[in-house]
C-alpha cells in the first residue's frame, strides 16, 4: 500500500532505492525489471514527457 508522503517521480525513486520487497508489493517486479522496462521503452522511442519521466 502507498503509504508514502511522496508522490510521482520521487515515490518511483524511493521505491527504486528502498526494501526491494515494497517495490515488488507496489509495482509487482523487482528494480531490476522496472529498470529493464524503462529501457527497453526508451529503445523503442518513448522519452520523458510533461507528465512522465523516463
Amino acid at each position: 500500500y502507498h503509504t508514502s508522503i511522496l508522490s510521482g517521480e520521487a515515490w518511483v525513486i524511493e521505491l527504486i532505492l528502498g526494501h526491494p520487497d515494497r517495490i515488488r508489493c507496489e509495482l509487482g517486479m523487482s528494480a531490476y525489471t522496472f529498470r529493464d522496462v524503462t529501457v527497453e521503452l526508451r529503445r523503442h522511442g518513448h522519452e520523458a514527457s510533461t507528465n512522465v519521466s523516463l
